[in-house]
């Protein structure tokens, strides 16, 4: 099956390109640092994307083996316990939702793209997610219903209803 068309057969919503530069905003407090490394003390309860995965402490890490969709070469995470799910890029499938809503700790290797996957921890309450904010920094956000939904109208306009 070509990637084309793997997407086709899995229950997703598709994220709109002309919506793709909303969410690249960050969705939460931007923190930079001048040196391009580990921020010190930096520990959330997810972490998405390879680079945030494999330099800050995190219950659950979320990655692709890609940064800016390139090859990953340096950053690997390393856990006992790893699930896997498909994510198609510009996708958020309805079996990495699934994971995600279920997952407690360890990691989850992503078989496509993970950037999506913040969506359905954002709606797990309680929780702090960091990802990564490409040549800039990292983005902490702290879950919540309404982020969720927030974020969640820009992928599919009309099916959700907030206020």
């Amino acid at each position: 099956m070509s990637k084309s068309n793997e997407s086709r057969y899995l229950i997703s919503l598709r994220l709109p390109s002309q919506y793709r530069q909303d969410l690249s905003l960050p969705q939460g407090v931007l923190i930079v640092q001048p040196e391009r490394g580990i921020i010190q003390g930096l520990s959330a309860d997810v972490a998405v994307g390879d680079v945030v995965s494999s330099r800050h402490s995190a219950k659950i890490k979320i990655f692709d083996y890609k940064t800016k969709r390139g090859k990953v070469t340096e950053c690997r995470v390393k856990d006992d316990l790893c699930f896997l799910a498909l994510n198609p890029p510009g996708y958020l499938c309805l079996g990495s939702v699934t994971v995600a809503f279920h997952i407690e700790k360890g990691c989850l290797r992503v078989i496509g793209e993970e950037d999506l996957l913040v969506i359905p921890f954002l709606a797990r309450e309680q929780k702090t997610i960091v990802y990564g904010q490409p040549g800039v920094g990292v983005v902490l956000v702290r879950s919540s219903v309404k982020m969720a939904l927030k974020v969640l109208k820009i992928l599919k306009p009309a099916l959700i209803q907030y206020n």
